[in-house]
């Protein structure tokens, strides 16, 4: 029985490995289970078998992988920051680092792929997706903007607008990074991409948020603190990488 689960297990990683592919490559509307079979070397009937339809294929790339591990993961990271007993100035901090960098280590080209023809083609198929395992991280964030506003140590109009537009960024850069190979601004921007992404999106959060008139350093956590968040950032990342698929 055991045999039969595991052999189960590993044909439904196929398939997801070339739907992925398919999906990315064709978008909803052009892949094929059919090519999604041939990709993956099964029958098409498997294909029904373990997911149905293409609909509920296509969903699965990415509750399959991202899942309730997202959320585990989220609630270590928020333990182990709230066990600092941390100010709103070090949790802003902290947050960036860590959206830094889980958004650098598992970059997927393909996945990304995905969600740009899903935004084109307009299905809203991962609405579901969106609404439960990302809006809540976003939402995570604008609540450590809120408390600083509310405390009077950050000052800005729209928290969720502020928010969405870091948490876009953040995304934009670290998927956006073969479209400007072979381009002269490539180095500069790619070099140390890490680094510099987590410099910069944390420059300038602080001077967007600092109050008229007022100071607002970027605070800077220990090394002991950063390697336990670089911890939980690669078991994270390894876990959620989509290119496991």
């Amino acid at each position: 029985m055991l045999k039969h689960s595991r052999e189960g297990d590993e044909t439904k990683l196929k398939i997801l490995r070339a739907a992925k592919t398919e999906f990315a490559n064709k978008g909803f509307n052009g892949a094929r289970m059919s090519s999604i079979a041939a990709i993956a070397g099964v029958n098409q009937a498997l294909l029904h078998y373990h997911f149905e339809s293409k609909e509920n294929l296509y969903r699965s790339i990415f509750f399959s992988t991202v899942g309730e591990r997202a959320t585990e993961f989220s609630e270590q990271l928020i333990k182990e920051i709230d066990s600092w007993n941390p100010t709103t100035v070090v949790k802003l901090s902290a947050a960036l680092y860590v959206m830094v960098g889980i958004n650098m280590d598992t970059h997927d080209d393909e996945l990304h792929r995905i969600f740009a023809r899903e935004m084109a083609e307009g299905h809203g198929l991962l609405h579901e997706f969106v609404k439960n395992y990302m809006m809540p991280r976003l939402l995570l964030f604008e609540s450590i903007i809120k408390d600083g506003v509310n405390q009077g140590i950050f000052e800005i109009s729209d928290t969720m607008m502020f928010s969405l537009n870091v948490v876009a960024f953040v995304n934009d850069f670290a998927h956006g990074e073969d479209f400007l190979k072979d381009t002269s601004v490539y180095d500069s921007l790619y070099k140390n991409k890490r680094e510099k992404l987590h410099k910069f999106i944390t420059e300038l959060s602080f001077k967007a948020l600092k109050p008229a008139g007022k100071e607002l350093p970027v605070p800077v956590f220990d090394n002991d603190k950063k390697e336990r968040l670089d911890i939980i950032i690669k078991e994270m990342s390894d876990s959620l990488n989509l290119k496991q698929l």
